[in-house]
């Protein structure tokens, strides 16, 4: 009976070892499930740096302005002549909360105002649609999205 007892004794881990195999093999795991559920299509991280692209494609002579923010950054006032563009970037947060709109306005042949305000970026959305880049091209009959700026589909119209 005393040989039993120091053969228990002389375990090849203690138990502060074998908790510390356990945390590391827990946390292994949970980095796995992590890296795998924020994959895309694209083969990028959900969290890589996100860039948006929004174009004034309306005509010659008309100016667009823009004005953008998230809850926590307002990216200002900006006014684009044809073909120009207003481009960010930013990281989605961990939560996938990120979200950015825009309002936009532009004053057509008639001197009408017409504007509109939409959400130009919600990560659980757009990433699965353009991924790290989103291209907006604002024409005359709505705002157009898509992941290249020859690939772009109606997203909304004017209204």
């Amino acid at each position: 009976m005393g040989t039993g007892s120091r053969h228990l004794n002389k375990l090849p881990f203690s138990s502060s070892s074998s908790s510390s195999l356990f945390l590391l093999v827990v946390v292994a795991v949970f980095c796995i499930m992590i890296s795998s559920c924020c994959q895309s299509v694209y083969g990028q991280i959900m969290y890589d740096r996100v860039h948006i692209y929004a174009f004034n494609d309306l005509d010659p002579v008309t100016t667009l302005t823009i004005h953008c923010k998230s809850k926590d950054d307002d990216l200002g006032e900006h006014t684009l002549t044809i073909g120009q563009n207003f481009q960010w970037s930013f990281h989605p947060n961990l939560f996938e909360t990120t979200l950015f709109w825009c309002s936009m306005w532009w004053h057509d042949s008639n001197g009408k105002l017409v504007q509109a305000s939409h959400e130009v970026y919600r990560v659980n959305r757009e990433w699965y649609k353009c991924a790290t880049r989103c291209y907006w091209s604002i024409r005359k009959d709505g705002w157009y999205e898509g992941p290249s700026r020859g690939d772009v589909h109606l997203r909304y119209p004017w209204q």
